[in-house]
């Protein structure tokens, strides 16, 4: 088969959409299969797949408008290397407005943005022979960014006859409501559009999978990740005690963290008995510092690789997943399955979540054997405090949620089915 991916961010396992991707296409199970990417932000790509890139940003189109010649850049794997000093630079420039923008939250820039996207100024020659060499036969992308995905599903739909299989990670469309009129109509037709023109549709939860069939009338299936048990649960408890959170600090997830750090530092007052560590590729603002760095109790370690927060997360003794208890943080993460749920339970360590009931992540671990899930917020002191000072259940804890693991997400059985099903779609 030949597989298009497409998504704003690149190909990267360091970042969640680059990570599920790989989850879900990297293994001997696609070897024969040829894969190609489409994406628009100054990012290096970085993944085990060898892969046909097409590269093209908004401001690549707009600069193109005035030479009168829009073109993206199309290279191969083998290629990366030459490109990593002049995308290090763009992307570094590109990050520094990206946080700016998320953080003065200006809905008129949004909409230029979207306006250059809508144009379709970029369906042209540069990326037609890009389309051409790829030759593909299904598009797999998130169902997000509908003001892309709309017009690159019509063109493909046009041209190359090709199959769309789309997989719903958050509630983009009910989140759509809280942008203003001007931006909300024409995103969420063109989101719906994008649903209903699917040949497949994937969900990441149950909850999720639910809601969008029942919006839209149509078969949604619900797709986990597969977990990489190829590394054997560890046998031994740390001194101090290990706490490690590897993923995002977005939608209130720093707040938890904290409160979380300030029970181990009790903990810690006549002798240092555990620590937690932060793993985040998040911009650390002077805020965040203050609050998550505290001195022998927790620390910001900045991001890794993800062969690396792997190998991390499997000598800690507890993995953590958090989630926030703010209203407006429950309403937009309530149905999405974080992908950093897999990479708790596949690590072989203790798995603990903290987050409200309610929301798919919490209830999801809640069915999870050998999980810990702490869903108020005044337990959390009591039940760090029981895990730090008696750690007898974590071993037994740690084989019960291996045999889950074994039973319900081995990852080259989900790639089988997947294969299959998308085999079928062509």
């Amino acid at each position: 088969m030949n597989i298009l991916i497409f998504n704003e961010a690149s190909w990267n396992d360091e970042n969640s959409f680059g990570n599920t991707v790989s989850n879900f296409f990297c293994g001997e199970v696609w070897t024969r299969d040829r894969f190609s990417a489409f994406y628009v932000r100054k990012q290096i790509p970085n993944n085990n797949a060898n892969v046909l890139y097409y590269n093209l940003s908004a401001i690549d189109i707009i600069k193109g408008i005035f030479k009168f010649k829009i073109e993206g850049e199309s290279f191969s794997t083998k290629e990366l290397t030459r490109k990593v000093d002049s995308f290090f630079s763009d992307h570094e420039d590109e990050k520094r407005k990206i946080d700016k923008l998320h953080k003065n939250k200006n809905n008129f820039i949004y909409y230029a943005h979207e306006l250059i996207w809508r144009s379709r100024l970029w369906l042209n020659q540069s990326f037609k022979e890009f389309i051409d060499k790829a030759d593909s036969e299904i598009l797999f992308a998130f169902a997000t960014s509908p003001f892309i995905l709309w017009p690159l599903i019509q063109y493909l739909k046009k041209y190359r006859h090709c199959k769309v299989v789309l997989f719903i990670a958050d509630d983009v469309y009910g989140n759509y409501d809280h942008v203003p009129l001007y931006r909300r109509r024409y995103l969420k037709s063109a989101l719906k559009k994008c649903i209903l023109k699917a040949d497949k549709l994937y969900g990441c939860s149950d909850e999720i999978s639910i809601l969008y069939q029942n919006r839209f009338g149509k078969e949604v299936t619900p797709l986990y990740k597969g977990c990489d048990l190829t590394s054997e649960p560890k046998k031994y408890v740390n001194k101090p005690l290990s706490l490690v959170y590897a993923g995002n600090l977005f939608w209130g997830r720093e707040n938890i963290l904290a409160q979380i750090a300030v029970a181990i530092e009790k903990q810690n007052v006549h002798g240092k008995k555990a620590i937690l560590k932060i793993y985040t590729g998040t911009t650390i603002t002077n805020e965040l510092q203050v609050k998550l760095n505290i001195p022998g109790s927790s620390e910001i370690m900045g991001s890794r690789s993800y062969d690396e927060i792997k190998q991390i997360m499997h000598e800690a003794d507890i993995v953590l997943h958090v989630e926030s208890f703010d209203k407006k943080n429950i309403e937009t993460v309530r149905y999405s399955l974080s992908t950093k749920i897999i990479d708790c339970i596949q690590s072989g360590a203790q798995v603990l979540g903290v987050g409200p009931a309610g929301i798919a992540s919490i209830e999801y671990l809640r069915k999870v054997a050998g999980a810990i899930v702490i869903d108020d917020l005044n337990q959390i002191n009591n039940i760090i405090g029981n895990i730090i000072q008696d750690q007898r259940n974590i071993s037994e804890n740690i084989k019960k949620t291996r045999q889950y693991a074994l039973k319900n997400h081995e990852i080259s059985s989900m790639q089988k089915n997947l294969k299959q099903e998308l085999r079928k779609l062509i």
